[in-house]
């Protein structure tokens, strides 16, 4: 019996994560401030779609992600996303998604 190949959409989850915690990163140690979705998909080359489902699938424990609810009433949903520990390796973050995956 052949083993069942996981869908083609989950090929590059490690590169994305990868991508994705460098952008957090280099926000982090720069200034400390919240990046949108839209922004981080922009600095990693990453559809905004993509971007959200990774945070969301295999990134929120390293994460504070914030979604005001000001704006919501308004009919606008943002998050805006930080690495919650500015001190965290990427090593950490691969061993937590090679356990999901």
């Amino acid at each position: 019996m052949e083993k069942s190949k996981r869908p083609s959409f989950y090929k590059n989850t490690s590169e994305n994560v990868l991508k994705i915690f460098d952008v957090l990163k280099k926000a982090r140690d720069e200034d400390g401030s919240y990046l949108t979705v839209s922004e981080i998909s922009r600095r990693s080359g990453l559809h905004r779609w993509t971007v959200s489902r990774t945070i969301d699938m295999y990134m929120s424990q390293f994460l504070d992600v914030v979604m005001p609810e000001e704006l919501e009433h308004v009919g606008v949903k943002i998050k805006l996303v930080r690495l919650s520990d500015p001190g965290i390796k990427k090593d950490a973050v691969l061993r937590s998604i090679r356990i999901k995956i």
